[in-house]
Formats: C-alpha cells, structure tokens, sequence
C-alpha cells in the first residue's frame, strides 16, 4: 500500500468549515464574521510566499479583537457543561479555529488528543478554560494586567479618574462579566503572544507557521510541568519558599518568622511557543499568597529548561517583592540587592579577577545590563552546571547564589569535599543545625502540652532538615 501524502489526508467531518460555524456559534456580528473571514483568507495567501512583519501585523490587529470576543462568547456557552461538541472544546482547548491553516495531520492530532488533556490532582497545574472557570466563579481574583494592576487596582484606578464611586466597589468585585474580560483581556490576550516568543509568527490562532514539532509530543502536559520543577527543586529546594510571620498564641507565646512552602499557579496557555512567562509572583497585597506562571500548552523547547528559566524570573521578583515589604527597602540584604551591586559595581570589585571582569562585562553587554537576564543566565549555570560540581561561575556570583539559593542536602554532602564549596557548605550546615536543634526544643515543648503542630510549623521543621 502506497503512503498517503498529508494533502490527501482526510479530517473528521464534524471539523469541516471549522471557521464559520465557530465565528456562527460564537455569535459574531456579521460584519465581523466577514472581516474576520477575509483576513484568515488573506493569510493563506500569503503564508506561502514571502511576506513580512508588517502584513502579517495587519492581519493579527484586525482578528485579534475578534477573536478574544469569540473566545469569550463561547467559553460562555460552554460552561453549563451541556456542550460536548468537540469542535468547540478544540477552539477553547487549543485556540484551533480554521483546517486548512494547519495541516491534515496537525487537525487530526488535535482532534486525537483532546480527550487525553488532563492536569495532575494534587498539583495547581490548571489548562486556560479551567482557569477561566475559577475566576468566573470567584474561586480565583483576576490576575495582574500588563500595568502589574490587579483587578482591584483598576477600580481605584477608574474612582481616582471619577468613572466609578465608592458605593459601586461591590458591584465591580463581583461583576463576573467585567472579571472574565479582564481576565481574558490581559492574562490571555498578553500571556499568549509572551508564550509564543515569535513576533514575527504570532496569531491568537493556532497556526502551522508557528509549529516546528510534532504536536503530540509537543504537548506539555501538567505532568511535564510537575516533573521538570521536581527536577529543579531537586537542586535549588526552597525556590517556593518564603518567610512569613506565625502566630497562634495557644501554641508559641510569640510572633516569630518561619519558612513556608507556597506553590504557584500554572497555567497552560493555548499556543505553540518557546517561553513560559512569570505572570506575577504574588496574588493582590498578601505576601503569602501563590504567583503565576505561565506556560505554553505546546512547545518545542526542553520543558525543564523552561522550568529553570522561570524559576529563575520568579525568585527574582519574588526578592523584590518580600524585600521591600519587609524594609521598604529593596537595595538590603536581598538577592535582587546584592546582584544588582555585583554587576553594577563589579569594576572596583577585588574578588572578581581581570578575567572574571571581562567575562561579566561581556554578559552585561550581551543582556542590555538587565540585572534580572544576567541573573537567570547565572541561575540556569548554577542549576545545571555548580550543582553538579563543573565550575562556571566566579567567586562572587557563586556566593550570591549559595546564599539566597542554597543547594538540597543530597548535593551539599556531594559537594563538601569539594575546595570552593567545603567552606561554604560547612558554615552553612552549621547555621541550619544550630536553628533546627533550638527548634525542634521549642516544638518540643508543644508535643509534651499534648498539642500537636500544625501544618505550618510542621513545613517548617521539614525545611530546616533539607
């Protein structure tokens, strides 16, 4: 039997004119159905010759209005639950609007899979309908828009220029329509064309020139995701904590600070692309609260490359963030103060040799001098490389890192014969067993009473015996 060639591949019927009865179901005014139309027409016209940025840009700021219209007609409709056509779970599943920009076998992937597009329980690994539902519901707040303004932002923001009042706060708040566009209009909207990561290919549609790998092993599920920060935090182990204040005074007469584990959100976000994004590192003002990523439902890039890359991006602002909380003052004892001095002060440094000053002076050239890009370069080093005892980075940048992220026990014990590491690793398992032994009597003490630790300081004591 002769190999078919992809044209003559057939695709299901019920995926035949995807287009219109999308942009008909979605309730599409007619005029907008038509323009849409034409401009999807005139992609395919073009896509097979030589055409630049600036057609294509065209095109995306014509249809793109649209479709985040389109999108959030129909997530609408489809909430009830009572929907099953797979047509439209394709659309909100995978932002697929139109067969013939993608090729036969891309269509019947697509179709194939969709069934098998599950997150892992236990883990907040969330697809973007799902996400969507949460807000919707008022499980979840909107997130931050391009401005960094969360949802409630924005109110004080339209009050201040006198479009709403002070009695119209409670409305606004749970406005599920005004929540669901905002989340659409900002997390999404921005969200999906960061994830792409080509300006020069980018569509809200998903499209074959985006799409340089087989898409059912492109597919980054939760389980991917879950399983590349394993990796990561196999090395850097209290990359999701933070210190927070505790206090239950039936169990610790005072106030004192401990370590707490916060998992973020995960969001996949229906595009082929080659970032994942650090959406924010907090939710609203609680510094206890989960950020979120974002990350690109397919992609040809290593996922654990993107892990350690946002890992990277998130431990940044999240310094920014708790540093400046705690002291108003981000430029004292905190990661983002100290690297930012190393590479703004590394000339007058004596630590750093005159090679080691080229080296940097070189990667501050290569990133702009973006404190935030040299960091998650070194940090991606430090992950990949330091940790497994192969020498990259200089003297102070490897100090920095070890001091805000300190390696897991398993690669301080591989790492304690090492000459650069045996002191470090020696004075800080010093530190830790001094506190985990004052610790541990503390809690101690509690037990006795017959009282028994919460999960707060139980999370605790497991993160000083790492």
């Amino acid at each position: 039997m002769n190999k078919m060639t992809d044209k003559h591949i057939d695709i299901p019927d019920e995926l035949k004119q995807s287009m219109a009865r999308l942009l008909s179901f979605g309730e599409a005014p007619e005029d907008q159905a038509n323009l849409f139309l034409s401009q999807i027409e005139l992609y395919k016209r073009i896509k097979t010759q030589s055409f630049n940025e600036r057609e294509l840009g065209k095109i995306r700021e014509t249809i793109s209005p649209i479709f985040f219209s389109l999108y959030k007609t129909i997530f609408k409709k489809m909430l009830p639950g009572n929907c099953n056509d797979r047509l439209y779970r394709m659309f909100i599943t995978y932002a697929y609007m139109d067969e013939e920009i993608l090729t036969p076998q891309q269509v019947n992937t697509l179709y194939s899979m969709l069934d098998g597009i599950k997150t892992p329980c236990g883990y907040p690994v969330h697809n973007l309908a799902d996400w969507l539902k949460k807000i919707y519901s008022n499980e979840k707040d909107p997130s931050v828009n391009e401005f960094e303004q969360d949802y409630y932002e924005v109110f004080r923001e339209l009050k201040r220029r006198g479009e709403m009042k002070d009695s119209d706060r409670a409305s606004y708040e749970n406005d599920v329509e005004r929540r669901l566009s905002h989340e659409i209009d900002n997390l999404f909207r921005l969200g999906q064309r960061i994830c792409c990561g080509q300006a020069a290919g980018y569509l809200p549609v998903l499209h074959s020139g985006i799409i340089n790998k087989d898409l059912s092993s492109a597919l980054l599920t939760g389980e991917k995701v879950i399983n590349s920060f394993r990796r990561v935090l196999a090395v850097d182990f209290s990359a999701f904590h933070r210190e927070i204040v505790y206090y239950r005074p039936e169990l610790i007469a005072n106030k004192e600070l401990i370590m707490k584990q916060v998992f973020p959100d995960l969001i996949l976000v229906p595009t082929f692309g080659a970032r994942a994004v650090m959406w924010q590192e907090i939710t609203g003002r609680v510094r206890n609260s989960p950020g979120r990523l974002l990350f690109p439902l397919f992609t040809a890039e290593n996922p654990d490359d993107l892990a350690v890359d946002i890992m990277a991006r998130f431990r940044w602002e999240l310094s920014r963030t708790m540093s400046s909380s705690i002291q108003n003052n981000a430029h004292q004892n905190s990661l983002v103060a100290e690297y930012s001095d190393y590479i703004q002060f590394y000339k007058k440094n004596p630590e750093l040799s005159g090679e080691a000053k080229e080296k940097l002076r070189v990667q501050i050239e290569k990133y702009r001098n973006n404190a935030s890009d040299i960091f998650a370069a070194d940090y991606s080093v430090w992950v990949n490389y330091e940790s497994r005892g192969m020498l990259r980075l200089n003297k102070v940048a490897r100090n920095i890192l070890f001091k805000y992220c300190p390696f897991s026990k398993p690669i301080r014990q591989s790492l304690l014969k090492h000459p650069l590491y045996s002191p470090m690793i020696t004075r800080y398992d010093n530190i830790r067993n001094k506190q985990l032994t004052l610790m541990e009597a503390r809690y101690t003490k509690i037990t006795r009473r017959g009282l028994n630790l919460d999960a707060d300081l139980s999370g605790n004591l497991m993160f000083h015996r790492m």
